[in-house]
Order: C-alpha cells, then structure tokens, then sequence
C-alpha cells in the first residue's frame, strides 16, 4: 500500500509538471511568434543601412586616401568621429531565468573560450549569464547590465550602449534565430577606427552628402552600432524562445514516457492486489475441500 501511494503521489506530481511544460512551451510559442517577423524583417533593412554607411565610408576613405598621397595629411592613424577609450569589450546577452535550453549556454561557452584567449573587458547582460560567469570566473572584473527577457527597456538599452559605444571595438556574443529547431551562438563587432591608406583598391562610388560626409558618418557611427545592438538583443530573446519551445516539447514529451511507466506500475499494483484479494478468497474452499 506505501508502495502504490508513492506511486499515485509520483502520478499526480508529474501530471502537474507536464501541466507546466505546456504553458511555458505555449507562451514560448505566443512571445516568438510575436517577435519573429520583426526580427527578420529588420535583418534585411540593417543589412541595407550597413551598406550605405559602407557605401559613405568607402567615399570618405577614398576622399583622405587622396589627400594623404597628395600630402596634405601625413598621419595615417585610424579614422573614426567619436572618442574611445583604445580598449576592447566583450559583450554576452544572456537571460534572467532558465529553462531556455541549450542555447544560452552554448553562447556563454562560445564568450568565455574568446576571451580566455586574449585581454578583453567583460560586460555581462542578464542574471544567468552573470551567475554563470562567476562560476567560471568568480575573480574576473566584469560590468553588468539588467535587460528583459522579453521587450525592450528602452532606458536600460540606452544605459548599456552609452557604456558600450565608448570602447574602441565592440563584440557582442548572442544567440540567434535560424528556424523552430535550430538557434545558435553568434558574435559580430564594430570597430570604431578605420584605416586610412594612400591606396584605394577597388572602384569608389562618388555622392554628394548634406550637409557633410563627416557628420553623415558620425550618426552612422551612433546609431549602427545601437541598431545593431537592439537587433542583436531582439534576436537573443527570439532564439531563447525557439529554443525553449524544443527544451518544454522534449521535457513534455519525457514526462509522458514516465508518467506511461508509472500508470504501467500501478496497474501491476491493482492486478497484484486484486490477485491476493481473489486468492485469500477462495482460500477457505481450498481448504475445506
């Protein structure tokens, strides 16, 4: 009887959890369905920004390039119309809570072995990446940063990317969306210098920019990386969910192959417990006969 209890307590407890499973995979579901289209949509307008600002950029390059083989600028440093610091940050967009499967991790396993290889800052988004990180890394200096798992706080966006824009190159690890099924660990980086030559290698388009190619370039500069940073932040939160909505289906469906295995067990218990009942029975007929 303690037996068979258990058993039905196990059921019960199960049930609930496969209860569970269900409602965060639906919510998954519900929030990626919501965000997809945004996110894709907006992968191909970024990559049309990037290429006029690539587009503007190669100009202007062109335009010094022509000055500095003319002699009218001797220092070839690079180019860039924002001050920065000369360092390099590294950047992971993690998640607040769990059950988001493998992909967080992944991404967080992609982050720690880069900057294991070379000197980098760390700037850390979301409480599981920070919590993660200090199991890694529990001495490393770090700077923190709390963004929804879900939307946008624009205040807390623009508090981060005021950190981030004052560093010479930016790379920001995250996961990203490439269907239901499949998600995984991305990196891009900005840099902020770019190199001037006194040699032009390919054919230049030339534009005419109001009211300067420079302060053209000095918003792109602004407002491609916190772009891309928005982006980028957009498509962790949908790869997160994709992902959750496998990690829900396979716990679910795991659920199911026990809760089978104990409905199998208890059904023994019953036609064990009905045998006895019948055996003690007819024992007294046994014995009398």
């Amino acid at each position: 009887m303690f037996y068979s209890r258990n058993i039905v307590k196990e059921i019960a407890e199960i049930t609930l959890l496969k209860d569970l499973t269900e409602v965060y995979g639906e919510i998954a579901s519900i929030r990626m369905r919501r965000i997809r289209d945004y996110v894709l949509k907006n992968r191909d307008f970024l990559s049309s920004i990037e290429s006029i600002f690539k587009d503007a950029l190669d100009y202007y390059l062109k335009k010094i390039s022509d000055m500095v083989k003319g002699g009218k600028i001797k220092d070839r440093s690079k180019l860039t119309f924002l001050a920065h610091n000369g360092r390099t940050v590294a950047v992971l967009i993690s998640a607040n809570t769990g059950f988001y499967g493998n992909v967080v991790r992944d991404t967080f396993r992609k982050f720690i072995q880069d900057i294991e290889k070379e000197n980098v800052e760390v700037t850390i988004i979301g409480r599981l990446g920070r919590t993660l990180f200090i199991e890694e890394k529990p001495k490393h200096p770090y700077t923190y940063f709390d963004l929804p798992d879900y939307g946008i706080d624009e205040s807390k966006l623009n508090e981060a990317i005021r950190h981030l824009v004052q560093y010479e190159e930016i790379r920001v690890y995250y996961g990203k969306y490439y269907s239901v099924i499949t998600q995984k660990p991305e990196m891009f980086i900005i840099s902020a210098g770019h190199v001037v030559s006194d040699k032009v290698d390919k054919e230049v388009t030339e534009y005419i920019f109001e009211p300067s190619v420079e302060n053209i370039l000095m918003f792109f500069e602004t407002q491609i990386f916190a772009s891309l940073f928005d982006q980028a932040v957009r498509e962790s939160q949908l790869a997160k969910f994709a992902s959750r909505i496998l990690s829900m289906d396979k716990a679910n469906s795991n659920i199911s192959n026990r809760l089978n295995s104990l409905n199998i067990e208890k059904l023994k218990i019953i036609h064990n417990s009905q045998n006895k009942k019948l055996i003690n029975s007819l024992a007294p007929l046994v014995f009398r006969n």
